[in-house]
């Protein structure tokens, strides 16, 4: 008893300390607080990671109501790292606790977090143990530091002391403290656990204290208390037949109905049931796991046998935040890059996904609310997203839509600027057309130098390289130079190490220039095998990449480019394959894969390869040597024409290079 009351003693101290230092690096003043006051909020940087920052934002976490909230603030600079700022705490405010930010930097506040504790309120107590408790970390807000987290055994402490102080806390703080006691001493506490349950649901609950049963009876175990736990779930469904145990249930039994209109009449009338209104303030397991995969198995099942989306645009505005993601992904940016759906259409159906994932930037999901701010959500939410705005960008591009395009380049510029190819195409153009010719030169050598460009990126600097000079005869020697660096030197180095030397089986291939193709007649030469198809996506997303080290050894009579089409299964694949090359103007020679004697597919070369080298999947590139033999080979597409094309030439360089 004594060591409880010394320790109590001591973290009582931890909330006065700062008001009691001389120079408090978190104070709120008035230094006692009542709800729904305007406090002063006083933040010293000066012995805090975030000394002599620039600007300096901070998340005030607000327990009210049993509930917490998530408020962005944004401080002042009084004097030399001095900041403060003004925030009116809600009502019945019973714990506030800070977390502090300057760009990546956060301080948290240690082993006392900033935290100020307004003890008159219910769940003063219980939240300060809770927040600082690691068991809860996944089910509560987790934004201490390790160091502040206290035992089991403490937890447990304040949840009493809210409980002695505040008697009506029991029926909200039951769980907590059913846990912490389970976590802390040691022995069976079954008898415990069983009777604080039938206590509990004596009580008219609300929705958030009958998820706390369902989640207490998980403390016991299922199979010898089958029959307690069995009659508790009875009792919550027969007493709540519209409350949280049985729209779990019947989320669970909609989500493996195999019927699609049955499953469609009967979640309409689960919403109806089941008002989302109705049930704002619990966020289940089984709602996380299944609510979102339920509407999209709804979704997805009608397209495919009705044909056509009206379940998802109909209802766009009731599907959760990452099935919208989900959709786009899949309606929108995979038909794009594999070229099946005209751009035009394309643009319809992402016209009305895209403005309602940004009307969500700003509508915090439930299983978010209290655990991140608003401007934190939208971070996240952006990030989730942006892959789906820099597809859109790319469709408005097309369509020339250049006003609406810039407006999602500017969305994802901090995902994705210098370091990925299509953004950084994407935005030179951009910076072109606002007449910033200097700020675009300079994006492409800042892109290149990270090996990121393509070759339209290439033609732009190449033809500001000839305004400057006059000729550009040292063109490549200019290029070479952005990209040197260190990182170029370990790229290099790391693509040597995977230098084979391997026998490889001869093929005889029909050419699309004529005749046919010998591998083992181009002895002498170093051959490039690049194996795609028509259908596949990344073989042709690498292909300008593939131009680039073309072009470069135009010239060079000993290396040999070879465009292996392979795995095709339409009839007219040849007839297309000619048509894809000519209109993307390639200089490439196809070669045609052979029929396969035993699976009869045109994959025979492919086949015989990717059994003796190990490998799966196309696109697929080889790189043979002057003496037929495998010295390097690589599966997919990094995404970076420049990057694909120095590949080529640094192994090509160090073939030639080798006695």
């Amino acid at each position: 008893m004594r060591k409880i009351k010394i320790l109590l003693g001591i973290l009582l101290v931890q909330f006065t300390i700062n008001a009691q230092q001389t120079e408090p690096i978190f104070s709120v003043s008035p230094k006692l607080p009542n709800p729904g006051d305007q406090v002063a909020l006083n933040y010293n940087s000066e012995n805090t990671v975030l000394k002599d920052a620039k600007d300096i934002q901070a998340v005030i976490y607000v327990n009210a109501d049993h509930q917490w909230s998530a408020s962005d603030l944004t401080f002042q600079e009084t004097e030399d790292n001095h900041w403060k700022t003004s925030f009116t705490l809600p009502e019945n405010t019973a714990l506030i606790s800070c977390v502090f930010k300057s760009d990546t930097l956060v301080d948290r506040g240690g082993t006392t977090t900033y935290s100020w504790l307004l003890d008159k309120e219910p769940g003063s107590y219980a939240s300060w143990g809770i927040l600082r408790s690691k068991i809860f970390q996944e089910e509560s807000i987790a934004i201490v530091d390790d160091s502040a987290y206290i035992s089991s055994e403490i937890g447990l402490m304040w949840i009493n002391k809210e409980i002695q102080k505040f008697p009506e806390s029991r029926n909200l703080y039951f769980y907590e403290g059913l846990k912490l006691m389970q976590d802390s001493k040691e022995g069976d506490h079954s008898n415990r656990i069983q009777n604080e349950i039938k206590h509990i649901l004596e009580q008219d609950l609300t929705k958030l204290q009958q998820y706390k049963i369902q989640k207490s009876l998980q403390l016991l175990d299922t199979e010898k208390y089958k029959s307690f736990i069995d009659s508790v779930n009875d009792a919550l469904l027969k007493t709540y037949p519209k409350g949280v145990l049985a729209r779990d249930n019947e989320m669970k039994r909609l989500f493996t109905e195999s019927d699609i209109q049955k499953k469609i009449r009967e979640f309409e009338e689960f919403q109806s049931n089941f008002p989302k209104e109705d049930f704002k303030d619990v966020f289940t397991f089984t709602e996380d796991l299944y609510y979102d995969k339920l509407y999209r198995s709804i979704a997805y099942r009608y397209i495919t046998e009705n044909g056509n989306y009206s379940f998802v645009f109909d209802n766009l505005k009731d599907a959760g935040f990452y099935n919208l993601v989900d959709y786009s992904w899949h309606f929108v940016s995979i038909p794009y890059n594999n070229e099946s759906i005209a751009v035009d259409s394309l643009n319809t159906i992402a016209s009305k996904i895209i403005p309602e994932l940004e009307v969500r930037e700003k509508e915090i999901p439930k299983r978010y609310e209290g655990k991140l701010s608003i401007l934190e959500w939208k971070q996240k939410a952006q990030e989730a997203s942006a892959r789906e705005y820099l597809t859109y960008a790319k469709i408005l591009d097309e369509l020339k839509d250049y006003e609406a395009e810039d407006h999602y380049l500017e969305k994802v510029k901090s995902f994705y600027i210098y370091e990925n190819t299509d953004f950084n195409e994407l935005y030179a153009d951009y910076l072109l057309r606002q007449g910033n010719k200097e700020a675009a030169i300079n994006f492409i050598k800042e892109s290149l130098s990270r090996n990121n460009a393509t070759a339209q990126m290439l033609s732009i600097l190449k033809e500001d390289f000839l305004a400057q000079n006059g000729s550009n005869a040292n063109f490549e020697d200019y290029v070479s130079a952005i990209k040197s660096g260190d990182s170029q030197d370990q790229f290099k180095e790391e693509l040597i190490a995977e230098i084979i030397n391997k026998p490889i089986e001869d093929f005889e291939l029909e050419s699309s220039l004529g005749g046919t193709v010998k591998l083992s007649a181009q002895k002498g030469k170093i051959v490039i095998i690049d194996m795609w198809a028509t259908w596949c996506a990344p073989c042709k997303k690498a292909m300008p990449g593939m131009k680039m080290a073309v072009d470069k050894y135009s010239e060079d009579k000993n290396v040999q480019f070879y465009f292996l089409d392979t795995q095709e299964y339409i009839s007219d694949y040849k007839k297309q394959t000619v048509e894809f090359i000519e209109e993307n103007n390639y200089p490439f020679e196809i070669l045609y894969d052979a029929k396969n004697p035993e699976s009869g597919k045109f994959d025979d070369t492919y086949a015989k390869y990717s059994k003796a080298f190990e490998f799966s999947g196309i696109p697929q590139k080889m790189i043979i040597d002057q003496h037929g033999k495998l010295r390097w080979r690589s599966t997919g597409y990094s995404g970076s024409p420049s990057e694909l094309a120095d590949e080529i030439s640094i192994i090509i360089e160090y073939l030639k290079s080798e006695k």
